[in-house]
């Protein structure tokens, strides 16, 4: 998480600092805004920055980058500063409002999704103040589907049932949890069980972690990115050719694309416009190898004496994408200039505690 903060007074400037330091000890990227008369130039190696945009430029400009938002200052002032701004619960960046003596801490925006609510947890521990918290499931002590997804890197595939699985727990229901053995998080979910969670039992709604794109009546799909796709194409390949072949082999392949976490290739194919507008259209990190990496990786794979001679190596979708010590999914698949492999990754261990 990247944060962007603002104050407005120079009592709201030492609370600034103050969080900024904190946050910047922690290992998070932490920008702090504070009113050039305020301002002091030896601030400025502690992340804090004159501000002499308006208000509304400013938070424009964090929305822009995806920053968390946190205004040192009225509630009012932040709701009426990013009201023009507020889209779409899912993709907003979270809000916080602290007042300038540092009692209360007040997720707006996003709390669970984006991580609001525990955003204001940490900034209050730090300032011995109280974070306000008013999200049902929180204040119910309930299981809350959204924020367990966010922990755990899981994208939700039906917010209509997401909804419905915390209403029907809210009204003292029982949710069953099911999780497929690839994705190694059957163990963990069960920390999960005090909250009505019932591992591996149906129930009138159920969670599901899968990286398929299966659908099932009632079952909320929560997909763990853990699928890396690996390719190779012609120089000058469209990228909607390239696009539509990854896609189709995801499809027959039966893998949801959310799924996928990178695009991984030899590192002379990484300038292809094809390539690089595919892991930028998805945001899936792009994974490059040099022929040594590639040839060093083991295992049995389909090679071209054609690819060899053009690359150095004889096969590059299936090697790149296994590089990480991934198991393959879906073998070499050819045509139209392009080659399309896939491998499944291990999902590294995550707190799955409420």
């Amino acid at each position: 998480m990247k944060i962007g903060m603002i104050c407005f007074t120079a009592r709201g400037a030492g609370i600034c600092r103050l969080l900024c330091g904190r946050f910047r000890d922690t290992g998070t990227e932490c920008r702090g805004y504070v009113p050039r008369r305020f301002w002091k130039p030896e601030w400025e190696a502690e992340g804090i920055l004159p501000q002499d945009r308006s208000l509304s430029e400013w938070t424009g400009s964090m929305f822009g980058q995806k920053r968390a938002l946190v205004f040192i200052g009225a509630a009012g002032i932040a709701v009426r500063a990013i009201a023009p701004y507020v889209r779409d619960k899912m993709t907003d960046p979270p809000v916080v409002a602290a007042d300038e003596a540092g009692h209360f801490c007040i997720p707006l925006l996003s709390g669970h999704v984006g991580g609001a609510n525990e955003l204001a947890e940490r900034m209050a521990g730090w300032l011995n103040g109280i974070p306000v918290i008013t999200t049902a499931t929180d204040v119910n002590g309930v299981f809350a589907v959204d924020v367990f997804a966010a922990r755990n890197g899981l994208c939700i595939t039906d917010r209509k049932e997401a909804k419905e699985i915390s209403a029907w727990l809210l009204d003292g229901g029982e949710v069953g949890f099911f999780c497929d053995s690839e994705c190694h998080g059957a163990e963990g979910a069960r920390d999960i069980c005090r909250h009505n969670i019932c591992m591996n039992r149906v129930c009138g709604h159920n969670i599901w972690i899968t990286f398929r794109n299966s659908e099932r009546p009632s079952f909320l799909r929560l997909v763990p990115k853990m699928v890396v796709v690996g390719v190779g194409c012609r120089k000058g390949t469209q990228p909607d050719v390239l696009e539509r072949r990854v896609l189709e082999a995801l499809e027959d392949s039966g893998i949801d694309p959310a799924a996928v976490k990178a695009l991984s290739t030899i590192d002379i194919k990484a300038g292809e416009a094809a390539v690089s507008q595919l892991a930028g259209r998805y945001g899936w990190e792009l994974r490059t190898f040099t022929a040594g990496e590639l040839l060093a990786v083991k295992g049995e794979f389909e090679e071209s004496e054609f690819v060899r001679t053009a690359v150095g190596v004889g096969n590059v979708c299936e090697r790149s994408c296994t590089a990480g010590g991934g198991i393959l999914l879906i073998h070499k698949r050819a045509g139209e200039g392009v080659t399309v492999a896939a491998a499944i990754e291990p999902v590294a261990r995550a707190n799955h505690s409420q």
